[in-house]
């Protein structure tokens, strides 16, 4: 198991993990990446029947007043809509905060879990993650989909990349494509075991290489294992890592338009003393 963390890198009072490592000089070479100018939103839809992960409730949206309100009233000259929105900060297309995970008494940074109570996070909450912006790597794994599924390790990444002839160089961004949002979005529950996931060998490649963020098309990136149980990747890219993790994506648009590398602009909602976010994260090839 990868033992090596982040903790104290960006100095003990750190609350943004990973996220430090995009820089302005980073941040520019990700803005050099474009060259078609085409934008891809990554986020999946706000609707009834979405998929969620474990035993969020699906998002709610009210409308508190519409054009039958103000037809009743024989207000027909103009008028106005407004809504309401009722979800889990994780129940769509989010970002995991670095508050949301912790093992052996401690968050991120070293930080205890008592800092996160019915307040929220007094430690690594939402408002400190800031607005990202990196170069992203799509790599596509649809074609391991099957009953041998398996999991995606270094070995299998560093092949793609090789014939791609990328580097992954540090503050750069991993997203993955599984298929199994694709599945999830016909309202079925998938089988996870045909779709692949990230290894736990995966946690010290991305250590090595520094990349700041990690998302992929289904509910946690990696497997999920017994209930109760935090799934191990997660203590490693979060609570020791601080990493900063994007869950629930839609990449197919992307992928079937063979699209491999891009700027993703990510703007998480600033939620003082959150723990998640949602996200419409866009992808800029």
């Amino acid at each position: 198991m990868n033992e090596r963390t982040n903790w104290g890198r960006w100095g003990s009072d750190d609350q943004r993990g990973t996220a430090n490592l995009l820089t302005p000089e980073r941040v520019l070479r990700a803005c050099a990446t474009p060259r078609s100018g085409h934008v891809y939103q990554l986020g999946i839809e706000l609707r009834r029947g979405a998929p969620v992960g474990g035993d969020r409730v699906p998002p709610m949206h009210f409308m508190t007043h519409d054009g039958g309100d103000f037809a009743a009233l024989d207000r027909r000259d103009w008028g106005t809509a407004d809504d309401y929105v009722v979800m889990a900060t994780q129940g769509t297309t989010h970002v995991d905060g670095l508050a949301h995970v912790w093992s052996g008494g401690k968050l991120y940074n070293g930080y205890p879990f008592t800092e996160v109570r019915s307040s929220g996070a007094a430690r690594l909450g939402l408002e400190h993650l800031g607005g990202l912006v990196a170069a992203a790597h799509l790599l596509d794994v649809t074609d391991m989909v099957g009953p041998s599924a398996g999991e995606v390790t270094p070995d299998v990444v560093e092949s793609m990349l090789r014939a791609r002839n990328e580097e992954v160089h540090a503050g750069d961004a991993l997203l993955f494509r599984t298929g199994w949002m694709e599945a999830a979005l016909t309202g079925e529950t998938p089988e996870p075991d045909l779709y692949p996931v990230l290894s736990l060998s995966m946690g010290e490649w991305l250590a090595d290489h520094d990349v700041a963020i990690v998302g992929a098309d289904n509910i946690a990136i990696e497997a999920i294992g017994r209930r109760g149980v935090l799934p191990p990747l997660h203590k490693i890219l979060v609570r020791d890592l601080g990493m900063t993790l994007i869950e629930l994506l839609h990449l197919a648009e992307p992928a079937e338009d063979g699209v491999q590398q891009g700027m993703l602009v990510v703007a998480p909602l600033r939620i003082s003393r959150g723990v998640g976010s949602p996200a419409n994260p866009i992808l800029v090839v």
